[in-house]
C-alpha cells in the first residue's frame, strides 16, 4: 500500500469513528455535544423510534437511541456508574429498575399525577410507562386449538418439549419477570426445573427474538407480553394469544433517568415527554395499555375486566430472584 493510501485510509477511519448516528439506530456510539439525550432503549424500536424521533422534531434536542436486551443495557448501567454514558433508561420490568435503585436518579415529574396511583412509586426513582399482562401464545400452523396450551402448567406437556420458543431470565428481565408470574400463579416453585428442562437446551436469544420464532414457525408456543403477539397478529402472523386460566399478572416497562447523566436535564425533558397524555394516547397504535389514568385501553384488546389477573409484585420477584435463577441455572446445566 504506497502512502497516498495509507492516508485515505487513515482519514476514513478517522470519519467512521467520528461519525454519530441518528435517531433510531442502535450502533453503540455517543453523543458528546449538550443538546443530545443518550437512550439505552430496551424496547422493540417499532414504537419507541416514532416517539423519540417525534421528541427530537419539538424540541431540537437530539436523541441517541442504544438499542439492546434489558439485561445487557442494565448492566452496563452498574459498570458505568462512576461515569455515566447514557441518560435514560427506557424499557425492562418494574421489578429489574428496583434492583437497580442505585444507578438512577430521583425524579418527581410533573406528569406523574397523571399515572395510575398502583404504578407510582413514592420515591420517584423510575416510572411505569405501559401495563403488559403475561399471555401465551402458538402457532396455529404447528397446534390446533383443540392442541393449544390453555395455562401455564400445559407448557409442561410432553407434547410441548423442545418446541416452546424462551430466552434466558438471566439475560432478560421480562423473561424473569413472566417466569416469576408463572411460579406465583401456580404456586410451585418445581415448575422452574421442569421448564427448563422442557426447552431441551434451547434457549432464544431475547424476549423479542422467542416470539418471532414462534411468528415464523420455528416453535410451537411461548411465553410473553400481550402486545408482543398483538403485534404479530397485526402484521399477519398465524399466532393466537392465551391468556392462561389459571390467572396472570401485570407488569410494566420502566423509564428512569439514570444517576449523574451528563445530560441530566435533557433526560428530564425525555421522560416529560413518553410520559405525557399526549404521547399515550397513541399506544394503542402499538397495542399497548398506558399506565395513565386518563387513557383507556385499546379497544381491539380485551378488557381487564374480563382477565383474571393480579398485580406484579416487584418486591417479591426482586427477593426471590436469586433463588429463581440458581435453580433455574441447575436445571439448564444438567
Amino acid at each position: 500500500m504506497n502512502i497516498f493510501s495509507r492516508v485515505l485510509t487513515a482519514c476514513v477511519l478517522i470519519v467512521l469513528a467520528t461519525t454519530l448516528t441518528d435517531c433510531g439506530s442502535s450502533k453503540q456510539q455517543f453523543e458528546t455535544d449538550d443538546n443530545t439525550v443518550v437512550v439505552y432503549n430496551c424496547n422493540t424500536e417499532d414504537w419507541t423510534a416514532p416517539i423519540a424521533k417525534e421528541f427530537q422534531e419539538e424540541t431540537g434536542i437530539r436523541v441517541k437511541l442504544i438499542a439492546g436486551g434489558s439485561g445487557e443495557l442494565m448492566a452496563r448501567v452498574r459498570t458505568e456508574k462512576e461515569d455515566p454514558r447514557g441518560d435514560v433508561l427506557w424499557g425492562g420490568a418494574a421489578d429489574a429498575y428496583a434492583a437497580l435503585t442505585p444507578c438512577l436518579e430521583p425524579y418527581d415529574s410533573p406528569e406523574k399525577t397523571g399515572i395510575d396511583p398502583h404504578f407510582v412509586r413514592a420515591d420517584n426513582v423510575f416510572y411505569s410507562v405501559t401495563m403488559d399482562p403475561f399471555v401465551l401464545a402458538y402457532n396455529t400452523d404447528l397446534v390446533s386449538e383443540a392442541d393449544a396450551p390453555q395455562g401455564w402448567r400445559d407448557l409442561l406437556d410432553p407434547k410441548f418439549r423442545g418446541r416452546i420458543a424462551l430466552a434466558d431470565p438471566a439475560k432478560t428481565s421480562s423473561v424473569y419477570a413472566l417466569l416469576f408470574t408463572m411460579t406465583d400463579v401456580l404456586g410451585d416453585v418445581s415448575v422452574i426445573g421442569q421448564l427448563a428442562e422442557h426447552l431441551d437446551g434451547k434457549i432464544a436469544a431475547g424476549s423479542a427474538a422467542q416470539m418471532k420464532a414462534v411468528a415464523d414457525g420455528e416453535y410451537a408456543v411461548t411465553a410473553t407480553f400481550e402486545a408482543a403477539v398483538m403485534r404479530c397478529i397485526d402484521t399477519g402472523a398465524h399466532v393466537k394469544i392465551v391468556y392462561p386460566k389459571e390467572g396472570t399478572q401485570i407488569s410494566s416497562g420502566g423509564i428512569a433517568v439514570i444517576r449523574n447523566a451528563k445530560h441530566m436535564e435533557n433526560a428530564k425533558k425525555f421522560l416529560n415527554f413518553v410520559m405525557s397524555k399526549e404521547v399515550h394516547e397513541r399506544f394503542a397504535q402499538y397495542d399497548r395499555r398506558s399506565t395513565r389514568a386518563d387513557i383507556p385501553a385499546p379497544e381491539n384488546l380485551r378488557p381487564l375486566a374480563e382477565i383474571q389477573f393480579t398485580r406484579f409484585d416487584t418486591q417479591r420477584a426482586l427477593s426471590f430472584r436469586d433463588e429463581f435463577l440458581s435453580k433455574w441455572r441447575a436445571a439448564i446445566i444438567k
